[in-house]
């Protein structure tokens, strides 16, 4: 929506001074038949994570870009996959996965059901 000059719904909300936080957090259920993820607007669900949340800073916000410092799958960092630390894009709109031609065939290859960003 950036690219083409509309204003993002929560951009919209912050600017009506709607929220007590200008904060919005997700929750997605793993599990097959659930239906109880969610998005929530000014805060967080605190029944829904284990203490401690963390917080990081969006570096670029055209695209809510974070910096990661390592790329997880089951819990363990793959080899090859942002060593030095890369650029992640925050987009719970999208379906896709796009990198770097090389780190992204080594991603697809050993991917397996959980995909971890640490950042």
């Amino acid at each position: 929506m950036a690219a083409y000059n509309f204003r993002p719904l929560f951009d919209n909300i912050m600017a009506q001074k709607r929220l007590e936080h200008n904060v919005f957090s997700f929750y997605f259920d793993d599990r097959a038949d659930s239906k109880s993820s969610k998005i929530t607007f000014g805060g967080v669900d605190e029944s829904l994570f284990e203490p401690p949340l963390m917080f990081f800073p969006v570096t670029q916000k055209f695209y809510w870009s974070l910096r990661a410092s390592a790329i997880l799958v089951d819990g363990k960092k793959v080899p090859g996959v942002c060593d030095n630390g890369c650029t992640v894009v925050a987009d719970t709109g999208t379906s896709l996965l796009t990198g770097p031609t090389d780190e992204l065939e080594i991603l697809l290859g050993i991917m397996s059901v959980l995909l971890c960003i640490i950042v």
